[in-house]
């Protein structure tokens, strides 16, 4: 069933397009596309990103992903984003569960692993996902969160293991800039990350641990009359956040992204 469209204008590399999108619940049909999407999101850690894919597929009720409207039978039918919140528990193979924190962990310094290994072993907590195309209309990042604060609003009503959730662990894309790289630092000191949407920015506002990492083959291209050094390096964050802190904060997001 469909939840949502709106019409709005992408930017390809020439030209401006129109494209209409609908909101669904993610299904079978999705695994690919949204494997897509999670393999650029969790890019760094080592893990067996197929199987997250089919787990969010199968607990569907708190999640969306966002299609191509009015797709032709034999076309493509990508999908655009995914957003979806699973409770740590849902994972049937607790094998895959115990790979997937151990990986998470590794990226995380001595000072602050055991205090995040406690909350991603906990009972309580639960992976907030938002996996996108980069270009994607911050309008429809702003109903994809809107939508996954009714879902889960709705499903702590009815799912203990919803109402039992206190804190959410999700990822975002951001990057360093050169001036920031130059500057001398302690060897342990965290990188100045900037995040490349609002909406990370946000919650990274909210979190009470944030663990980023450098993707060493992603960088943004200069721009301008700027040399290769000038670009900015890619990096990925782990983010430990509240659930309330979160709620808190959706209604900012969607109204950051649709002002």
């Amino acid at each position: 069933m469909m939840l949502m469209m709106s019409t709005v204008q992408m930017m390809p590399i020439k030209g401006i397009i129109q494209v209409d999108f609908e909101a669904y619940p993610p299904a079978d049909e999705d695994w690919h596309g949204t494997k897509v999407l999670l393999d650029g999101l969790f890019q760094g850690i080592s893990f067996d990103v197929g199987y997250l894919t089919q787990t969010l597929i199968d607990n569907y009720k708190v999640g969306t992903v966002i299609k191509g409207a009015d797709i032709e039978p034999g076309e493509d039918d990508p999908v655009f984003a995914i957003g979806s919140i699973l409770p740590l528990t849902f994972y049937q193979d607790k094998q895959q569960l115990e790979a997937f924190i151990e990986a998470l962990l590794k990226k995380c310094c001595e000072e602050e692993r055991n205090e995040i290994e406690e909350i991603l072993k906990s009972q309580r907590t639960a992976l907030m996902v938002n996996a996108k195309f980069a270009n994607l209309p911050l309008q429809i990042t702003g109903q994809l969160y809107k939508a996954l604060k009714m879902d889960l609003l709705t499903e702590r009503k009815e799912n203990e293991a919803y109402k039992n959730i206190t804190h959410l662990a999700c990822l975002g894309r951001g990057y360093t800039r050169p001036e920031k790289r130059k500057k001398k630092k302690l060897k342990s000191s965290e990188p100045h990350v900037e995040y490349q949407a609002i909406d990370m920015e946000k919650i990274a506002e909210s979190s009470s641990h944030v663990v980023s990492w450098k993707i060493a083959d992603e960088t943004l291209a200069p721009v301008n009359n700027s040399t290769a050094q000038d670009a900015l390096q890619g990096y990925r964050s782990l983010m430990i956040v509240p659930i309330e802190g979160f709620l808190q904060k959706v209604d900012v997001i969607v109204e950051k992204l649709t002002e």
